[in-house]
């Protein structure tokens, strides 16, 4: 395996475990990680990090409804945005340029970041 390989692998691991922890991960770590990796399109890295949360959403939400941490009227109505969200958020993916989608996910982390260190 190589080095590569391994980083992914415990990139995969750490982001995982802060995901189901605390629901922040994919999109705030993921996401600027990967556009580390030299040569990969913008529009690769948020599709790779979209496929790979899939796999530790489904996890973690299936322990989740197991231990009775579900809310599941506030689950299907985010779902039901999400649904459409997500064909929206995929056709800008499409269309944007990967300078203003790596701007946009950089404006984004900042603002999630400044949010989270000064709420009460």
């Amino acid at each position: 395996m190589d080095l590569m390989s391994i980083g992914l692998l415990m990139l995969g691991l750490v982001v995982g475990t802060l995901q189901a922890a605390t629901g922040v991960g994919w999109g705030v770590i993921t996401v600027p990680a990967l556009f580390l990796i030299p040569g990969i399109k913008a529009q690769e890295v948020v599709a790779v990090s979209m496929l790979a949360s899939l796999s530790n959403v489904s996890v973690a939400s299936f322990e989740n409804i197991r231990h009775g941490n579900m809310n599941w009227r506030y689950a299907g109505l985010i779902a039901a945005g999400a649904i459409v969200g997500g064909f929206i958020g995929a056709y800008f993916l499409r269309n944007l340029p990967g300078l203003a989608i790596r701007r946009s996910v950089g404006i984004i982390a900042i603002v999630a970041g400044a949010r989270m260190l000064i709420a009460r």
